[in-house]
């Protein structure tokens, strides 16, 4: 549960000048709670259960001092501000306090500084504490972004074995589709030519002896495969093409119109990608084999 006031340490042997301190903190509108010590025991007790916000502290005292003091919170509360508010304090000793930790040093004779400084420390704290959650959310974010990263390269590994696995299984599987039908059904095929079939009997044999041979050829399959949008008709077109086939001649097979077959092949250029003019269909398609 959040104080809604300051819990303010005094280190202080002079009974007047800590009333002094807390008077200039009242005037100055600080609200607080304070405990005013005198001595080692009493002081490292306070840090303990009292649990300061801020600490005042003269600098010399009778059976203790200042920078022992300011050892002492550094090693017990070392986020805890540290003011020294001394009756003399030469430059070069402010200066030395300072570099062992001090926050801020008041002098006696100017404690209308006392409220500022206060604040001053007080909101630099606040800052540290507001820069140190921050820097932990980041933290933390960069780790969960690593941690997600790792799981996604892992998934993407995992995945580009699963796709090789399965180009491979497919790849098998072409190899044995095609070994089936150039063992079990071609030769078939070729017996059927030596019987006595009609004229219309031997058509058919012809077609379905082309047919098979262009499912097996590696043309068809490249195609169909790199170019999962083509239709069944553009898939013909583009068979006739390369085979040589003029556009004459495709409109009698396929019994299509000249523009019919323009189209298709308009069609074929764009789905290929084939942007220059100059680039020849048959010379793709031979590629492709």
């Amino acid at each position: 549960m959040e104080r809604t006031e300051l819990h303010i340490l005094i280190l202080e042997d002079v009974k007047t000048d800590a009333e002094l301190v807390e008077d200039e903190l009242r005037e100055a509108g600080t609200v607080f709670t304070a405990r005013c010590v005198q001595d080692k025991a009493s002081y490292l007790k306070a840090l303990d259960d009292f649990s300061p916000d801020i600490i005042l502290s003269d600098y010399s005292l009778p059976s203790f001092d200042g920078l022992s003091a300011l050892k002492h919170a550094g090693k017990i509360c070392p986020d805890v501000p540290f003011i020294f508010v001394s009756g003399a304090l030469g430059e070069e000793t402010a200066i030395e306090l300072l570099k062992q930790g001090a926050t801020d040093y008041v002098l006696k004779s100017r404690l209308s500084r006392l409220g500022p400084a206060v604040s001053r420390a007080l909101q630099e704290v606040k800052e540290r504490k507001e820069r140190k959650i921050a820097l932990e959310e980041l933290k933390k974010r960069e780790q969960a972004l690593e941690l997600k990263s790792q799981s996604l390269e892992e998934a993407n590994t995992a995945l580009k074995v699963l796709l090789r696995h399965r180009e491979e299984d497919k790849a098998a599987l072409e190899e044995q589709v095609l070994a089936n039908v150039r063992k079990l059904v071609l030769p078939y095929l070729e017996n059927l030519k030596h019987l006595h079939l009609n004229e219309k009997q031997t058509t058919q044999l012809k077609i379905a002896e082309e047919n098979l041979k262009k499912i097996v050829s590696p043309f068809l399959r490249n195609l169909t495969s790199n170019y999962l949008e083509l239709t069944p008709r553009e898939i013909q077109v583009a068979n006739l093409v390369k085979e040589g086939k003029t556009t004459k001649e495709m409109t009698e097979i396929l019994n299509l119109s000249a523009t019919a077959v323009d189209f298709h092949r308009k069609n074929l250029r764009s789905k290929f990608g084939i942007k220059n003019k100059k680039t020849n269909l048959l010379a793709f398609l031979s590629s492709l084999s």
